[in-house]
C-alpha cells in the first residue's frame, strides 16, 4: 500500500502585496492538493497599510476558493517610529491599496478572526511545536513580537521562510537596503539573533534578480490561461506593468519565487550559510543586511543565492490550474 503523506504545515506571514498575491495563489495549490497544510494566514504592515492587507489577502482566497483559512490582523507599524518607516509607509509601488487600485468593491472580510496575529502565530505553533513552517513575506513585525512576548515561539517553529535583505548591499528602496527589511530594521535584528538554532532560509533581493521568466511568458502564457487567478493577477498587474519593465527586464515577483521555493525546495541554487545582521544605525547604510566574512560567528541563516527559474515557471502553471480543478 502506498504511504499517504502528511502536508506540510505552514503558517503565512504577509503585506499582500501584488507579489504577495501570487504567492499565495502558489501556496494555496498546495493547500488545495493537499502538499500544504495552511493553518493561518497573518497579516502585516508593508506594501500597503495592514487593513488593506486584510482585504487582499480575503480577495485573493475568494478569488482562489479557499475561504477556509483563517485570516488575522497584525502590526499596524513598524516597531519605532524612524523616518525610513515613515518613507517607507508613503511607498506606492503596489497601488494606494496595495493591489494597484484595479478593484471598486471590498471583499468579505467578516471571517477575519478576533486575535491578534501575534498570539496566533504563539499558539497555532505551540499547539504543533516542530511541525509547522513560517513563511515570511513582509517585514518581520510580527514574528519578532511573537519572540519577544513568547521566548517559546522561535522553539515551537520548525524552520522560517524570509524574503527580504541583500547579500551584496544592493537594495531597491534605498541603495544599499531591501524594502521588508528597511520597513523595520529593528523586526530583523530581533529575528536574526532571537532564532533558536532553527534552519533560516533566506531569499535575498539580488537573488530575485537572478530570474530569467520573461514578461512575454507572463503575458502570453500564464496570462492568457482562462481561470479566477490569472484574470485577478491580470487586472492587479496591468496598472503598472509599463512601470516594471521599465526598472525589471525580466519578470521579477520576489515573494511568489520564495513561495515555490516552499513548495520544491530544490528550487533554490547555490545554498550557502552565513552569520547575518542587519545595520541599524549607519547614515547611508540602515536597513543592509550585514554577512560575517571573519567567519567569526555561527551561521545563522541558509542564504539562497539563486533559483531556477524553469521549476519556478512549472510550478506557476500547475498552480494555476490545480487550485480551481481540485475546487470544482
Amino acid at each position: 500500500m502506498r504511504k499517504v503523506e502528511t502536508p506540510r504545515s505552514i503558517i503565512v506571514d504577509c503585506d499582500a502585496g501584488i507579489d504577495d498575491a501570487l504567492a499565495l495563489i502558489v501556496l494555496l495549490a498546495g493547500h488545495t492538493n493537499r502538499r500544504l497544510s495552511i493553518k493561518a494566514i497573518t497579516c502585516v504592515n508593508g506594501n500597503t497599510k495592514v487593513d488593506n492587507v486584510v482585504k487582499n489577502v480575503f480577495r485573493t482566497l475568494h478569488t482562489c476558493g479557499c475561504t477556509d483559512i483563517p485570516v488575522y490582523q497584525g502590526a499596524y507599524s513598524s516597531l519605532l517610529d524612524t523616518p525610513n518607516a515613515k518613507e517607507t509607509a508613503l511607498e506606492e509601488y503596489h497601488g494606494t491599496d496595495g493591489f494597484g487600485d484595479a478593484f471598486t468593491d471590498d471583499p468579505d472580510t467578516s471571517k477575519l478572526q478576533k486575535e491578534h496575529a501575534v498570539c496566533a502565530l504563539h499558539r497555532i505553533t505551540s499547539e504543533d511545536p516542530g511541525n509547522i513552517s513560517v513563511v515570511c513575506m513582509g517585514p518581520l513585525t510580527n514574528i519578532a513580537m511573537a519572540m519577544k512576548m513568547y521566548p517559546e515561539f522561535s522553539h515551537n517553529v520548525r524552520e522560517f521562510f524570509v524574503m527580504g535583505g541583500n547579500s551584496t548591499a544592493q537594495g531597491n528602496v534605498t541603495a544599499q537596503a531591501e524594502f521588508n527589511f528597511y520597513a523595520d530594521p529593528e523586526s530583523v535584528h530581533i529575528v536574526l539573533n532571537s532564532n533558536s538554532n532553527k534552519p533560516l532560509w533566506l531569499l535575498p533581493w539580488e537573488s530575485c534578480l537572478e530570474t530569467r521568466v520573461t514578461h512575454e511568458w507572463r503575458k502570453d502564457v500564464l496570462g492568457v490561461i482562462d481561470k479566477p487567478c490569472v484574470h485577478m493577477m491580470n487586472a492587479i498587474e496591468d496598472g503598472r506593468r509599463s512601470q516594471v519593465k521599465k526598472f525589471f527586464p525580466y519578470y521579477t515577483m520576489c515573494d511568489a519565487f520564495l513561495a515555490g521555493i516552499v513548495m520544491v525546495p530544490h528550487m533554490a541554487k547555490n545554498v550557502v550559510t552565513w552569520h547575518a545582521d542587519i545595520e541599524l544605525s549607519g547614515n547611508r547604510t540602515r536597513g543592509q543586511v550585514v554577512l560575517d566574512h571573519l567567519l567569526s560567528n555561527k551561521p545563522n541563516v541558509n542564504l539562497i543565492n539563486s533559483f531556477d527559474s524553469e521549476i519556478f515557471k512549472k510550478i506557476l502553471l500547475d498552480a494555476v490550474n490545480t487550485i480551481h480543478d481540485y475546487r470544482q
